[in-house]
């Protein structure tokens, strides 16, 4: 039984590499554009464990920099600072990754067409006819499979590629801004890359480009001046935790279209490949269908806290996102996250740092509780 894979991004290709030995047919995986790694559209930030656990390619060439933590900076400008110890965040070449991934999915005995445009009927009458089993991975028709409130989840994204000034204080921590003048849904972010040059953007609801030049604003207060734009890209964030993986008969979802990212930050590297390990063994074993509940085994219950994270989050003004800072830091969070914290795995932290809420700002915890019910 052949597999059909519509979607030559890194969900497609993953599975396509982690295939290799499958014996009961061939892997075709079908990619539009006619090279790999574009349009770039992804921020390319990841956990230094999951590129090395789950993503799985040589780190050789790819990593841009690499990052100690985050500083995390509220409505008002009081600055949550989550660092650890050792470095534990990357940001990789996007498009140097799915080259990668490329070679070792055709490596891997992939038959990987470029140029070869389908339409998601025309993909699923292809599964049907040739008796195969098929995936639509990656973006490939990402909003045809969301309806009801998950589309509110899907934010507008921009991102450019700046030159700053040359002293811009440490680079092994990257900023995130939160708040109305932001983000509606998310939040902007500026990462350093190399040689001067800084990674900036956001996602949001409504007025992506007006929300871009107030960033902008804010970098210039915290001491990074940007003096060139050097490239623009867009695409889409999702935040809304993951659908139903079955798309029909011997036909599944994988990566974005399955909105296997996260709900807090909409990074899905990881979290693709890790599901994408779940349907190539459940193929390999000859129980394809028994993906769903593998998946939901990995992340599941990961992807359900942090969608509650995320639409309490949403769900606080400017004002209260500023009381949650500063009660964060009264609790002990930056400590905690300091010893505790996790890129891929958040919920444990999550939990604890809402039971210390829980005791010192009831009311605060309650309100974005109930308001999140609602959103």
């Amino acid at each position: 039984m052949d597999v059909l894979v519509l979607g030559g991004g890194p969900a497609g290709l993953q599975l396509a590499r982690f295939l290799k030995g499958y014996g009961d047919g061939d892997v075709y995986v079908y990619e539009e554009h006619e090279r790999v790694g574009l349009p770039q559209h992804c921020t390319g930030l990841v956990s230094i464990e999951g590129l090395r656990k789950w993503i799985g390619v040589g780190e050789r060439g790819l990593v841009l920099n690499r990052f100690r933590g985050a500083r995390f900076v509220s409505p008002s400008g009081k600055v949550f600072l989550a660092r650890r110890g050792s470095e534990v965040a990357a940001i990789i070449e996007r498009k140097l990754l799915e080259e990668k991934l490329y070679e070792e999915a055709v490596s891997a005995g992939a038959r990987v067409l470029l140029g070869a445009r389908q339409t998601l009927g025309g993909f699923a009458l292809s599964v049907r006819k040739r008796g195969a089993i098929g995936v639509i991975a990656g973006g490939t028709g990402f909003l045809s499979v969301l309806h009801g409130e998950k589309r509110e989840f899907l934010l507008p994204a921009l991102q450019l590629d700046v030159r700053v000034e040359d002293e811009v204080g440490d680079t092994d921590h990257l900023y995130v801004f939160l708040g109305e003048k932001f983000s509606r849904g998310l939040f902007a972010w500026a990462i350093p890359l190399e040689d001067g040059t800084y990674r900036v953007g956001l996602a949001s609801r409504g007025n992506v480009l007006l929300r871009l030049k107030y960033l902008m604003l804010a970098l210039s207060r915290v001491g990074v001046k940007v003096v060139k734009r050097l490239r623009v890209f867009g695409g889409a964030v999702y935040t809304g935790g993951m659908v139903d993986v079955y798309a029909g008969d011997r036909l599944f979802l994988l990566g974005d279209s399955a909105g296997q990212t996260k709900p807090t930050t909409g990074g899905g590297l990881v979290y693709l490949s890790i599901a994408a390990r779940a349907l190539s063994d459940a193929i390999l074993s000859d129980r394809p269908e028994a993906y769903g509940e593998a998946v939901k085994r990995a992340l599941g219950r990961e992807m359900h806290v942090q969608l509650l994270v995320r639409k309490a989050l949403n769900s606080l003004s400017d004002a209260e996102l500023d009381e949650l800072f500063q009660a964060l830091k009264e609790v002990g969070g930056e400590e905690i996250v300091a010893s505790e914290g996790s890129m891929d795995v958040q919920s444990a932290v999550a939990l604890k740092l809402s039971a210390k809420l829980f005791l010192s700002r009831p009311t605060l915890l309650a309100s974005a509780a109930l308001k999140s019910l609602a959103f």
